[in-house]
């Protein structure tokens, strides 16, 4: 791990829809990638740093998942390929975070 690596758990690299909900804002998105912990939300519009926001998305045979996530980190790229923002779940219903790490987990075995 590098020494500006400070992840813990496993990513995957994954794009699927996820809705994203601050204040009065809804944005429709994508995903670049996933962890237990949380994950990045491709977005030319992320809320400020620290803001709280709820995450709404569907993962393995979970639809609609709700996870109320803080924003820690934003890139604002070059590109709008680099632009987006680094969130960390909050709360994560146990069947949430055992539907994640079984697509993780898959996916490191293939």
């Amino acid at each position: 791990m590098s020494k500006d690596e400070r992840r813990i758990n496993k990513r995957l690299d994954t794009k699927f829809e996820i809705s994203c909900v601050h204040e009065n804002d809804y944005l429709i998105s994508f995903t670049r990638n996933i962890s237990a912990d949380g994950m990045f939300v491709d977005t030319e519009r992320p809320p400020a740093v620290g803001s709280t926001i709820k995450l709404i998305f569907s993962i393995g045979n979970l639809k609609k998942i709700e996870i109320n996530a803080k924003v820690m980190w934003i890139n604002k790229g070059a590109s709008s390929k680099d632009t987006g923002m680094g969130v960390k779940f909050l709360y994560m219903p146990a069947r949430a975070k055992d539907a994640i790490l079984k697509e993780i987990n898959v996916v490191a075995v293939l």
